[in-house]
């Protein structure tokens, strides 16, 4: 995949150099219609995967409503480099996913997961604190619009990312939990629909088709979502 674009997008130079640029494209009349928003993500999708209805169709029982599968994308991760959701394929898969822009920060998210369950007994015991200054909170907010202002991309160029997902597998009426691949292309920066591959070990799938278009918009969530056998909130 090409993320040229990516690299610049998530990086935190491009953050700290973003004024200069952005008063470059100004005296250049750069659109603003360039500019790839992040939260055009976030929402609700209906997708499609023929390998999905293959399985499905052969599973399901008599009688039984058809069910479609859906994407759902709630809100930045942690450190906002990538985005959290669920997707889950009725029948055959639901599971925690993350969209990143390159493997490095994939690698990195998963280690950071990794450190979290590790870790997550001794935070229990410690005391986080109740109270805050107003001089944090104000810092955090910056933070919070920062984290969305990194997200931009070339015009010539398309929204892409890869998925990592973990959840549930359901196959021949046993349950296995399971991680596995994919990625995912918006080809405009409305985000109105995707294109991408989607990969399972357990089902045999290798770069199978997904494709899907948004039902809803959302606003950022903050819908629980957990990755792994600990269940660690991400």
């Amino acid at each position: 995949m090409d993320n040229d674009w990516q690299e610049t997008a998530f990086s935190t130079r491009h953050m700290h150099n973003r004024q200069n640029r952005n008063d470059a494209s100004k005296s250049s009349g750069k659109s603003k219609r360039n500019t790839f928003d992040v939260r055009k993500t976030f929402g609700s999708y209906t997708c499609k995967c023929p390998s999905w209805f293959k399985v499905y169709n052969e599973s399901k029982t008599e009688g039984e409503e058809g069910k479609d599968a859906v994407l759902e994308l709630y809100r930045l991760t942690r450190d906002g480099r990538g985005v959290v959701g669920e997707i889950a394929l009725p029948g055959v898969m639901r599971a925690a996913v993350v969209l990143v822009a390159s493997r490095k920060v994939l690698k990195e998210f998963l280690e950071s997961v990794e450190v979290v369950e590790e870790d997550e007994a001794e935070e229990g015991e410690k005391n986080d604190g109740e109270e805050e200054d107003d001089e944090d909170d104000e810092e955090e907010s910056e933070e919070e619009q920062d984290r969305f202002e990194t997200f931009e991309k070339n015009s010539f160029r398309e929204p892409k990312f890869w998925l990592r997902w973990n959840g549930v597998v359901s196959s021949e009426e046993t349950e296995k939990a399971e991680s596995g691949l994919g990625y995912i292309i918006f080809p405009s920066n409305d985000c109105r629909k995707f294109k991408g591959t989607l990969n399972c070990a357990s089902l045999e799938w290798e770069d199978v088709a997904l494709s899907g278009h948004k039902i809803a918009p959302r606003s950022e969530s903050d819908i629980p979502v957990a990755w792994g056998l600990q269940e660690v909130p991400i």
